[in-house]
């Protein structure tokens, strides 16, 4: 049986679309010699840009159907695209120079999977990781009772939905995940991604997936007169919600780990 995109695809896509610029930059950044793998590589979105630079020399591997026949469609010849799980790659170790995995690991188990990427990672090459922190990803102008409960909902959901308050934030444990899986030497790079109002309409879209996403994450965790705060500033018709604050400001905080088998050696 074909799997399906995850339920989440939609919002990622939005989020894709609107900071593009950003998050091919982040690519553009990363060492382009030697082969690369791309994994989990979802739609081929990351993997459109990598095969700019590597060519033949990208892999792009996942375990849904789906997201493989968009990859195909969206990196074309002759990169390869493999059906893979990221806990047993089909490759040799020491096979790649680049790793590439992008928010991917809310999904998985991080230690399995770093510890795969580790396995086929050359001694000299790095891993880097994009993820994410759900308790500081997306600032925005809330009004400042509810920007003081959303944290606390965020961790009652998590724990609820995953037995884990730190699940949705895989950026929290990464360091420690990736020291543990043998890595010597693991570099953090912040990026801030700005908006200003009035947004654009690729923005307005992530809003709405955003606001989609944290409404099924949180709702049913906030008190009633939050949930009321929550529903007016978040509804597109009102002329004081988010959307329209003439001065309102959007901060996307995404963090890219980068991490070497080997300690650098002193220059």
């Amino acid at each position: 049986m074909l799997k399906s995109v995850p339920h989440y695809d939609a919002y990622q896509s939005s989020f894709h679309e609107a900071f593009q610029p950003e998050l091919y930059a982040i690519i553009d950044a990363l060492p382009k010699a030697g082969h690369a793998i791309d994994v989990p590589c979802g739609n081929g979105f990351y993997a459109r840009r990598l095969a700019e630079h590597f060519g033949d020399r990208l892999t792009a591997a996942d375990s849904n159907d789906e997201y493989l026949r968009a990859a195909r469609a969206a990196v074309g010849a002759p990169v390869e695209v493999r059906k893979a799980d990221a806990y047993e790659l089909p490759f040799e170790a020491a096979t790649f120079d680049l790793v590439w995995c992008a928010q991917s690991l809310i999904s998985l188990a991080p230690e399995r999977a770093v510890r795969e990427m580790f396995r086929v990672v050359k001694p000299d090459g790095v891993v880097a990781i994009l993820e994410v922190d759900e308790f500081h990803r997306v600032l925005l102008p809330w009004p400042t009772e509810l920007e003081a409960a959303l944290p606390l909902a965020v961790r009652a959901a998590t724990v609820q939905r995953y037995g884990d308050g730190c699940k949705t934030s895989p950026a929290r444990r990464l360091r420690g995940v990736l020291k543990e899986a043998g890595f010597r030497s693991v570099r953090r790079i912040t990026y801030p991604f700005d908006r200003a109002a009035p947004f654009d309409p690729l923005t307005v879209a992530f809003l709405i997936r955003h606001f989609e996403y944290l409404r099924s994450l949180v709702y049913e965790h906030l008190l009633a007169p939050m949930r009321k705060t929550f529903d007016h500033v978040t509804d597109p018709d009102a002329a004081d919600s988010l959307y329209r604050l003439p001065d309102a400001e959007l901060i996307c905080i995404n963090a890219v780990y980068l991490a070497l088998p080997h300690s650098p050696q002193p220059k």
